[in-house]
């Protein structure tokens, strides 16, 4: 629901600023509203937050430590920082050549068939002989390097070498063995060095080895790799410990400082005095004004500001919705938050929506693996936390799935129908089915849509807008009328509601062409085809439930025609993949339908939602402050405290 917003004018000594934006902090119940153009926040507290935060997400230990203050912070992070950046570029350094060396050694594997005799010697044989040979990695994407290092080495070494690479594809490194008259190698060296050449991917621990003795020391480098890399971690958590305790509640009293500083911004402030201005909720007012007087004593005044002078367009949104609820707020929100003066469409959305989705799904087994799903999300991450609260709308998903499931006489699909599981209404894989499902989604679509038509019409009357009025007044009237018709024809009504039915329809056109003004003749139709198309798009709670059974059935059939095992392999998989579908598609449907069309009906939005002081700042760290004072529900009322600065 949208619960009352109440704006007070606080107004006290400078010098107490501080104390007051900190017990507004505390309680997370009052919005700075901007009397003044606020400034960059304090660009000394904005790098502190910075570079507590780069190291804060390098550390994994609980945050039980006290705030650090800025000097301490300072001089550790002064301290920290060198060791931490060598660290972790060598471990930057120490992961790419993890990902760069099996690279290589593939490359170099691929020349080991043309060349045996030569990739069996050893760099002594080699030597022996009086040569050597050089294993390279060239990047070569576009192919031109290889040619030029051929015609180079051609030029200074004439016919006293032998170049091998492998086969050449375009982004691919290209592995090269280079046997050559051991004296000449400070003269390739040269020529390797030279800009003409594009950089050589080998490493150069590995220059000038022979390819054996190169391909053997790449993989005994990528076995110590992660050893490597641990050692490099360990040393990084050590060189962090000192402080990693204190990093999280030093972050918080950061943030909440600067949370400070901004709303100390917005405020009026002379030489002496302040004067802020809060959007509180209304029940809430009183226990703000306590906590003021707590803290700042007589040096404090409140004054609550009329209604009518309080800018409503500045306004924020504040709902309050049952825990149940809290999901379906946030898919409002994520489309809009309604206007003020608007309506919540939360308790709405969480009535109907799993409801939808359970039309659309409606198999036993499937709504029970979503129920268990949900449970296991819930129980295995933090109450309040988004996956959370993705298992709580599963939930009820799957529960209106199992009743469906029940109704329609599915398990798996037809397997449910096949082994003599009753239908409570009808089987949708049956021959006569198609009718009524597509009846059943049809009278949805009107209750839905008629529904937020009357939203709407509730909605601008309140707010006195007449022409909105007529038009929802009008649709209303051609739907009437449509269904009267409809019901005659086909369904057996009395022809005695024929005259009414084609009267409604009549009256809605004509209502619905005047109220859009002077371009009504034009806009009136466009509009009633487009409230009949709403309508009309609930028929996908039928298309995609007869999907859903259709790939069931598709299932269950490929799993009893081939051999027992290999069937329920087939079978599973199939299932699987319509169950993820279940979970997922249907989901988006049910919400396209309440974004479109039934909110298109009534829901304005463009509400801003209220920010109250602190509420970004994590619960625990609101501030360097004293404990804080609990967040109680906003639509409680509180008595006026005696004593109360009004």
């Amino acid at each position: 629901m949208m619960v009352p917003l109440t704006q007070l004018e606080v107004a006290g000594l400078r010098p107490r600023l501080d104390d007051a934006l900190a017990a507004l902090q505390e309680l997370r119940l009052a919005e700075v509203v901007t009397i003044v153009d606020p400034g960059e926040p304090p660009a000394d507290l904005t790098e502190l937050i910075a570079r507590t935060d780069a190291l804060r997400a390098l550390s994994t230990q609980p945050a039980t430590g006290p705030v650090l203050g800025d000097t301490a912070l300072q001089a550790a992070l002064d301290h920290l920082e060198p060791e931490v950046a060598r660290l972790q570029e060598e471990d930057e350094e120490l992961r790419g050549e993890a990902d760069a060396l099996p690279r290589s050694i593939d490359a170099l594997d691929a020349l080991q068939p043309l060349v045996p005799e030569l990739g069996r010697l050893n760099d002594r044989q080699l030597a022996n002989l009086g040569l050597a040979s050089m294993a390279l990695v060239l990047d070569d994407p576009d192919l031109r390097v290889v040619p030029e290092l051929t015609r180079q080495l051609a030029e200074l070494l004439g016919r006293g070498h032998l170049l091998v690479t492998s086969a050449a594809t375009p982004g691919s490194p290209v592995g090269c063995l280079l046997v050559l008259r051991r004296g000449d190698l400070p003269e390739v060296d040269t020529l390797l060095g030279t800009e003409r050449i594009v950089e050589v991917g080998v490493p150069a621990a590995y220059a000038g080895k022979s390819l054996r003795a190169t391909v053997e020391a790449m993989r005994e480098r990528l076995s110590v790799l992660p050893g490597e890399r641990e050692r490099v971690q360990q040393q990084l958590a050590a060189t962090i410990k000192p402080v990693a305790g204190s990093l999280d509640a030093t972050a918080a009293s950061l943030r909440a400082r600067a949370e400070r500083a901004a709303a100390a911004d917005q405020a009026d402030v002379s030489s002496r005095t302040f004067v802020l201005r809060l959007w509180v909720p209304a029940k809430r007012t009183a226990v703000v004004e306590q906590a003021l007087a707590d803290r700042l004593g007589q040096a404090v005044a409140i004054e609550r500001v009329a209604s009518s002078d309080a800018p409503a367009e500045d306004e924020p949104v504040l709902l309050w919705n049952r825990p149940g609820w809290r999901p379906f707020q946030q898919l409002v929100g994520f489309l809009s938050w309604p206007a003020r003066g608007g309506l919540d469409p939360t308790g709405l959305m969480a009535l109907v929506l799993p409801v939808f989705f359970g039309v659309m799904v409606g198999d036993v087994v499937y709504g029970a693996l979503l129920l268990a799903a949900a449970l296991w999300l819930r129980s295995h991450w933090p109450t309040n936390s988004t996956i959370s609260e993705v298992g709580r709308v599963l939930a009820l998903g799957g529960g209106w799935t199992v009743l469906f499931g029940l109704l329609y006489g599915e398990a798996l699909g037809s397997l449910g129908h096949s082994i003599g599981m009753p239908a409570l209404w009808f089987y949708r894989g049956g021959p006569t089915a198609l009718q009524p499902l597509l009846l059943f989604s049809l009278a949805i679509g009107l209750v839905h849509v008629v529904l937020g038509l009357l939203l709407g019409a509730w909605t601008a009357a309140r707010g006195h807008h007449r022409r909105h009025l007529a038009s929802k007044a009008g649709n209303l009237l051609v739907l009437a009328g449509l269904f009267g018709l409809a019901g005659v024809a086909a369904a057996g009504f009395p022809h005695g509601l024929l005259t009414p039915a084609v009267a409604a329809l009549i009256v809605g056109v004509v209502v619905a062409c005047v109220s859009q003004g002077a371009l009504g003749l034009l806009l009136g139709p466009l509009e009633l085809i487009g409230i009949l198309g709403n309508v009309l798009s609930y028929l996908r709670l039928a298309a995609v439930g007869l999907a859903s059974t259709y790939l069931a059935e598709v299932a269950n059939q490929l799993g009893a025609r081939g051999p027992l095992l290999l069937g329920v392999v087939v079978a599973t998989l199939f299932h699987a993949l319509n169950l993820a579908l279940a979970a997922f598609s249907p989901m988006i449907q049910a919400l396209r339908l309440h974004y479109v069309e039934f909110f298109g009906q009534f829901h304005d939005g463009g509400g801003r939602f209220f920010a109250p002081l602190g509420g970004s700042v994590a619960p625990g760290h609101e501030s360097d402050r004293p404990t804080a004072l609990p967040a109680p529900d906003p639509t409680t009322p509180e008595p006026v405290p005696a004593g109360s600065p009004v």
